[in-house]
């Protein structure tokens, strides 16, 4: 029983660590520019907030989760007026009349760390060439400082083979290569190689994150033991 007990208090403490270091990450619907060739058969929108988030989710220690206008969060600020329905569309990566990115303003309502927010510059299909192309373009914000902490410009490029006549498939292998193209450059910021530090540290300003998990943690420890007494 004592065993039990002692593996639930760790159990407890690395499940509390784990949770103050990972990092949330909202992906905002994109915005379309001028070049972007419309189609029936193929939402690029979807398609291209689908492939990012695949890439996304893969980074270690980032949680991404999609922007959703029904989120209870958002829902509440907009019944208590603290942002007009307006806001809450494409694009996201604009300032404010006030200076802030508007992803920021949106980001603090859901209590994230991150934002990325971007437009989908062009895409079209050449029936002469049988490729598609696509180019996003995007920044990735800090919620809490307002900062970009990266500004990315990708293409990707998907060709039909000679036996393949599905338009859809050169699409496919676009929206897929820039996405791998916009996660790679944002893994590198977000997951950079380890390095030893060459000099002091800067002291970091206080985690509202880890501060909630540690109350947390402590309750749960305090009442482990409390409840381990009995033994």
């Amino acid at each position: 029983m004592v065993r039990t007990y002692w593996a639930v208090i760790i159990a407890c403490l690395s499940l509390g660590w784990s949770a103050a270091q990972t990092r949330e990450l909202v992906l905002f619907p994109f915005a379309q520019g001028a070049a972007v060739q419309p189609s029936d058969e193929f939402n690029v929108n979807v398609e291209a907030l689908n492939a990012l988030y695949a890439q996304l989710k893969e980074i270690p220690s980032i949680y991404v989760l999609r922007f959703r206008e029904t989120n209870p969060s958002i829902t509440r600020a907009i019944e208590e007026n603290r942002i007009r329905r307006d806001r809450l569309n494409p694009p996201f990566n604009e300032r404010e009349a006030d200076g802030t990115w508007r992803a920021a303003r949106v980001g603090a309502l859901l209590d994230v760390d991150l934002a990325f927010a971007g437009r989908i510059e062009e895409f079209s299909y050449d029936p002469t060439k049988r490729e598609a192309i696509i180019t996003i373009s995007g920044d990735l914000i800090d919620v809490r400082t307002g900062e970009v902490i990266v500004s990315v410009a990708e293409s990707g490029r998907g060709r039909l083979g000679s036996d393949q006549e599905d338009v859809n498939i050169a699409r496919i292998a676009a929206v897929a290569e820039v996405a791998q193209k916009v996660g790679a450059a944002l893994r590198e910021r977000l997951a950079p190689p380890v390095q030893q530090p060459t000099q002091p540290q800067e002291e970091r300003r206080p985690d509202r994150k880890r501060e909630r998990a540690t109350v947390t943690l402590f309750a749960i420890i305090l009442g482990a033991v409390l409840g381990g007494s009995q033994f």
